[in-house]
């Protein structure tokens, strides 16, 4: 039997937003109340894309059931089961951590890269050891990667739809790649899975302690780039936002400028002019125009994101950060000589030291006090 496109009485999400000669261009752009007979597969495709309160999509096929799933991992990661047979700690809500200690721990060294099936060979379809040797932790981790991506794909399809750049997902590109680099292509140049990081906010500062003492994270340049382009996509919002407000101008019968605009109206009420004129008096330069502005705000953030990314997957393959051996070699000679960077080196060798034999218990790694780090400070 036929179906026609409107017989739901539902629009689909892009109707009528065109008119002209954009509507040739967008397929969804008809007008409500025009036939189109529909087979299998079409009457699929209009259901996912109806106007409703929450969009499902094709990329909801990919976002919902994945984001559930890993959310839902988490969540019982961090209430009920314990790291002691991965990590030898505890992590779970039920042996007594809060919100900030509990983590859903990767699994032990032991298992390599194995992707911890619960149907595997290592756990044979028994949940609780499955728990146990940390399959969890790939359950969310493969999960959220593809959650990740069908929130990308969910962006970039909305746009489609509704006629506009695909910007917002190319922007989502960022987090993507900070979180596949550095909970999937970190832990599959190292050992394994065990040195990736754990979910848990404590289990992340770990892993920053870790990154920093056995590879000099704060001396890498992606880094660098990443915290430049993170903390200058912050201070660009923080400039943008002040800018907008300081610029308002009165629209209305009110007494004062922060009156003079209501939150849901559609007219422009700040001066481009003015804000031009202000940064040009306070730099000599300033933006010319509002496409090149965010531009430039999306441009910073996002390259940072990428950049630190790029310095994950080098530090997967150990690749190596600055390093000033002309002064650590003068360090090692002369007793007064010291620098921030020789300081960092030996805190560095500090953390490997005392950190190995509690970060890595199966190693039962010992070291006599004679090979601990000690500067010519101390």
């Amino acid at each position: 039997m036929a179906i026609n496109s409107n017989s739901f009485g539902l629009s689909r999400l892009g109707d009528n937003v065109f008119t002209g000669a954009y509507a040739q261009s967008y397929p969804y752009s008809y007008s409500a109340g025009l036939s189109t007979e529909l087979g299998a597969f079409g009457l699929l495709d209009d259901w996912l894309k109806r106007d409703r309160f929450v969009f499902v999509g094709w990329s909801g096929l990919l976002l919902f059931p994945t984001a559930y799933l890993a959310l839902g991992g988490w969540f019982t990661g961090t209430t009920f089961v314990s790291s002691w047979y991965s990590h030898g700690l505890a992590s779970s809500y039920l042996e007594g951590c809060n919100f900030l200690t509990a983590a859903v721990s990767s699994p032990a060294n032991s298992m390599g890269h194995s992707l911890l099936l619960l149907w595997g060979p290592e756990a044979q379809g028994d949940f609780a050891r499955w728990c146990q040797l940390g399959g969890l932790w790939t359950f969310v981790a493969f999960h959220g990667s593809f959650a990740l991506i069908g929130f990308c794909l969910r962006q970039f399809e909305i746009a489609r739809l509704v006629g506009i750049r695909p910007y917002n997902a190319i922007a989502f590109s960022g987090p993507i790649s900070i979180f596949v680099s550095v909970f999937l292509i970190y832990p599959l140049g190292q050992a394994s899975w065990f040195f990736a990081p754990s979910f848990g906010v404590a289990a992340i500062f770990r892993f920053l302690l870790f990154l920093q003492g056995f590879h000099n994270w704060t001396l890498n340049p992606f880094h660098m780039m990443g915290v430049a382009g993170i903390l200058g996509g912050a201070l660009l919002c923080a400039i943008h936002g002040a800018t907008v407000e300081n610029t308002l101008f009165q629209d209305g019968d009110a007494a004062d400028t922060f009156r003079a605009f209501t939150p849901t109206q559609s007219e422009e009420t700040y001066s481009m002019v003015t804000a031009n004129r202000f940064w040009s008096q306070i730099f000599g330069v300033a933006f010319s125009n509002k496409r090149w502005l965010h531009f430039f705000m999306l441009f910073v953030p996002v390259t940072g994101l990428w950049t630190s990314a790029f310095g994950m997957v080098g530090l997967a393959l150990n690749l190596r950060a600055y390093d000033f051996v002309s002064q650590e070699l003068r360090a090692a000679e002369d007793p007064e000589f010291e620098t921030f960077y020789t300081k960092n080196i030996l805190l560095n060798e500090g953390i490997r030291a005392w950190m190995a034999a509690q970060d890595q218990p199966h190693e039962n790694f010992i070291f006599p006090e004679e090979v601990l780090p000690r500067g010519n400070a101390l």
